[in-house]
């Protein structure tokens, strides 16, 4: 699709029920971001074994602080794009991909748009949350980690011209973020619950945690983890998976850089 790498994709272990489409962040690639999250304890490939995940990569894109290419969704601190005004490099484009991914898994699922879970991760929640904004479906469940909402200042003083965003509001969000991350602060992760929660009446389950790893800016573990599988077997009314205790392999360590 226009260029960009082939997702990675975790196939499910049982008969497939649902998707979940999830982005990595800026810096890392949809390969790296499957590894990193297939380390991570609780396993959510093990409790949602009827699951596909798809792993999008975004490509490179220019960086105009490093003045170079870089892996990465858009081109824009987060600041700046949470408080821009302005037309943020690289934003419509991924966002544009990711409403193709969706379209293309919710064919997969039959038509069952309810069945498919967008999330992200840092740069690739911005992408994905503003993608759910823009998506026609209702889907099953949102979860956002450590990132923000672009162009959260102009949803919020509702200066948005119409047909800028198409909804998506009944869709459940989670969004989890660290107490001490000082790379997203927590104040742009608040105003992205905020014009959610309060402008748009989106059903937003929040969580803070303290003691993330890469200063604040990581999953949780395992209480992040914990609280997202909850969200979901909630959300898409689930009945709890109990997966059998495994041999836990060592793997070698993944630097996911955000």
């Amino acid at each position: 699709m226009s260029g960009r790498p082939v997702p990675q994709i975790q196939e499910p272990a049982a008969e497939h029920t649902h998707t979940v489409i999830f982005l990595h962040g800026g810096g890392s690639d949809g390969p790296q971001f499957w590894r990193a999250i297939r380390r991570r304890r609780p396993s959510l490939f093990a409790k949602f074994p009827s699951f596909r995940w798809v792993f999008p990569s975004s490509g490179l894109l220019w960086s105009s602080s490093m003045e170079m290419e870089r892996k990465q969704w858009l081109d824009a601190s987060p600041r700046d794009s949470s408080e821009s005004a302005q037309e943020i490099p690289g934003l419509s484009s991924s966002v544009e991909y990711v409403l193709r991914l969706i379209e293309e898994e919710v064919q997969r699922l039959g038509g069952r748009a309810d069945k498919l879970v967008l999330g992200g991760l840092s740069q690739g929640q911005a992408t994905s949350l503003y993608a759910l904004l823009r998506c026609e479906h209702r889907l099953g469940a949102y979860v956002g980690m450590s990132g923000w909402l672009p162009l959260a200042h102009k949803l919020d003083q509702g200066t948005l011209k119409e047909g800028d965003l198409q909804g998506a509001e009944a869709t459940p969000v989670f969004l989890g973020h660290g107490t001490h991350d000082r790379k997203v602060p927590l104040e742009l992760a608040l105003r992205a619950r905020h014009v959610l929660s309060t402008n748009m009446n989106v059903d937003v389950t929040w969580r803070q945690y303290v003691g993330a790893k890469l200063d604040g800016h990581w999953i949780k573990e395992p209480e992040e983890l914990e609280d997202v599988a909850e969200f979901l077997q909630a959300k898409l009314q689930l009945e709890e998976y109990n997966a059998p205790s495994q041999n836990q392999t060592s793997l070698p360590k993944d630097t996911c850089l955000i």
